[in-house]
C-alpha cells in the first residue's frame, strides 16, 4: 500500500463566495423567474387565458394576480356554487363572494379544461418540477454560466 500524503493548501473562500454572490443579482433572478413562468405555463389551467396571461414576474417571485388564482392553484372547489348557462349553451360554475366568510371548501377537486393546456393541473409549479425539474435546473445553470462569463470573462 502506498504512502499517505497530507497537504496544507490555504484557499481564500471569501473571494470565491464573493464572486458567486455577485452572480446572483436582480438581472439573473429575473431571468430565472421568467424561465420558471415560461416552463410552468403549460401546467397552468387555461379556460379563457386570464390566469396565465396576468402574471407579475419580479426578481423575487412569479405571481398570478387574478383574484381566483389561489383557488385554481389549490384545486379545491369552494362554495356555494351557482350554475351559469352561457349563450352558447355551455355551463360555467361560479362561486361569488357573498360577504366575508361566505365561501367554504367543499372537499371536491376542480376538473380543469385540458383543451388548450393538456398538462393543466393544480400546484402547477410542483407538477412542472416533477416532470421537467432537471431541465429547469440545467437551464438555470446555463444562465449562471452566462452571467459568470459576463462578469469574469
Amino acid at each position: 500500500m502506498g504512502d499517505i500524503i497530507y497537504t496544507d493548501i490555504q484557499i481564500d473562500t471569501s473571494a470565491i463566495v464573493g464572486k458567486i454572490e455577485n452572480l446572483i443579482d436582480d438581472k439573473l433572478m429575473l431571468q430565472i423567474q421568467n424561465l420558471l413562468a415560461k416552463m410552468c405555463d403549460p401546467y397552468v389551467p387555461m379556460d379563457e387565458g386570464h390566469l396565465a396571461q396576468t402574471i407579475n414576474v419580479t426578481p423575487e417571485y412569479v405571481a398570478y394576480v387574478q383574484e381566483y388564482a389561489h383557488y385554481v392553484y389549490t384545486g379545491e372547489i369552494y362554495g356555494p356554487n351557482f350554475m351559469i348557462v352561457q349563450p352558447d349553451g355551455s355551463i360555467k360554475w361560479r362561486s361569488p363572494a357573498l360577504g366575508p366568510g361566505s365561501k367554504y371548501p367543499t372537499g371536491r377537486q376542480m376538473e380543469y379544461n385540458l383543451e388548450k393546456h393538456p398538462k393543466a393541473t393544480k400546484e402547477w409549479d410542483k407538477a412542472m418540477m416533477m416532470e421537467k425539474g432537471d431541465e429547469f435546473i440545467a437551464q438555470v445553470k446555463e444562465l449562471m454560466l452566462r452571467r459568470a462569463k459576463e462578469l469574469y470573462g
